[in-house]
């Protein structure tokens, strides 16, 4: 695919993501729902629950254990954390202000977080432990660490067929946020022929000072880290959102296509895009193709591209480094902040498409 050709597929993704393609039915109505003050809940053994419409302003909103087949929909919480849960949804949440993670699991299975404001919390999403989790159409604002936490969506540990972090917009404000990697996979493992997907993000440092004052260890997009396997990264955009753009620190069977990765210069810039096995554990079969980067590190100097070695049968193919037609190609933010890029479309008795909200957007 060539370039020109790339930007407006990553275009059009974005601008899909984002519902500013209309389809054959009208545009979805924007409805804030009415809230109802309500008390934290912690429940266990709970079935075919659900939690909509809730205003709680108590730290670890919503704790739930061994429950199954839960939907939180539209609510304005502070934190939600899932043990030993399966099949959760999370929709159209305003998840904020909170020294926990906006959502955290541990031994959950087949859990959706999708169309949420995550602002302002430890980490957006974490899941630990845990198989067949997505995380899709956010919209996130300076997550607050300190380290480890500090991503967007960090899978710690997470397995499965039905894994995917995608179609994302992270915005993190100079001063305001604490970011590691903004996207991290760490020990986590896809399968042959269903990796897990990091695909569509829309990652942004500062939008006007990029990276300056950020983590000096932090990526957009870390993959690999102390190993992995069948990971797949494509079609994001990654502007000046870490010390580095993507990092692949170890595993196996991971590919980076089709990414555009633009870093600015600032304090902490380091490298566009590496491949560099970090762990003890063999690394093998990784292929970077078709990746359009332009990186100017803390020196002033072009870095798009770094091979640190130990990866055994890395192919690099069709990349585009030291890209200086890059900035002017960027496609737009998927969505105007801090609408997220993708909220859940219900439907009301009338049969019209409603896109339902605890806050005024």
């Amino acid at each position: 695919m060539d370039f020109p050709a790339l930007v407006r597929r990553l275009a059009l993704l974005m601008m899909v993501t984002a519902g500013a393609i209309p389809g054959p039915a009208a545009e979805p109505v924007v409805e804030t729902v009415v809230l109802r003050p309500s008390p934290a809940i912690h429940a266990e053994e709970k079935n075919h629950e659900t939690f909509d419409a809730l205003q709680i302003q108590e730290d670890a909103s919503i704790v739930l254990s061994h429950c199954t087949d839960i939907t939180i929909s539209c609510c304005d919480l502070r934190s939600i954390e899932l043990v030993e849960c399966s099949r959760v949804t999370i929709r159209n949440c305003w998840i904020h202000d909170s020294p926990h993670c906006g959502v955290q699991t541990y031994h959950a299975h087949d859990l959706v977080v999708e169309g949420c404001r995550l602002e302002q919390v430890a980490t957006g999403v974490y899941a630990m432990d845990s198989k067949d989790i997505q995380v899709t159409g956010n919209f996130g604002r300076n997550v607050q660490g300190p380290f480890p936490r500090g991503q967007l969506a960090q899978f710690d540990n997470v397995t499965g067929a039905h894994c995917a972090i995608r179609g994302n917009y992270a915005i993190h404000d100079a001063g305001q946020s604490t970011p590691e990697d903004v996207i991290n996979l760490y020990q986590s493992k896809g399968e042959a022929g269903a990796p897990i997907l990091v695909e569509d993000n829309y990652l942004v440092g500062d939008p006007v000072k990029g990276s300056a004052g950020k983590s000096k260890t932090g990526s957009g997009i870390m993959l690999g880290d102390v190993g992995g396997a069948h990971l797949l990264c494509r079609h994001n955009v990654i502007l000046s959102a870490g010390q580095v753009g993507i990092g692949v620190a170890g595993g196996t069977f991971i590919t980076v296509e089709d990414n555009l990765i633009l870093g600015t210069r600032s304090d902490v810039s380091n490298n566009g895009l590496y491949a560099w096995n970090q762990s003890k554990a063999p690394s093998h079969h990784i292929v970077i193709a078709r990746n359009h980067i332009s990186w100017i590190d803390r020196n002033g100097e072009e870095t798009s591209w770094w091979d640190g070695g130990g990866i055994d049968d890395l192919k690099l193919a069709d990349n585009h480094f030291a890209d200086e037609s890059l900035s002017a190609a960027i496609p737009a933010p998927p969505s105007k902040p801090p609408f997220p890029p993708h909220p859940y479309v219900t439907t009301d008795a009338a049969g019209h498409s409603v896109i339902r909200l605890p806050w005024k957007p």
